[in-house]
């Protein structure tokens, strides 16, 4: 079905000035641009926080009992 439709073709002659390859070299060089600042995840975080969860919620050890005379 798409062999029904006709596709046009770019011009064969067509050559990159060198300031058009100074600038397609320029643009494949350059770091991508941040999106945004926002933080990212690190699961050394989670971790300490699981520890100190932990902490808080463990039982106490047992006190010891005061000898009696």
């Amino acid at each position: 079905m798409l062999t029904q439709f006709r596709t046009e073709t770019a011009p064969r002659s067509h050559t990159a000035t060198s300031t058009e390859a100074a600038d397609l070299a320029s643009l494949m060089v350059e770091d991508e641009a941040a999106v945004s600042d926002a933080p990212t995840y690190s699961p050394e975080a989670a971790g300490i926080g699981l520890l100190v969860l932990g902490l808080l919620l463990s039982p106490k050890p047992p006190k010891e009992a005061k000898p009696t005379r």
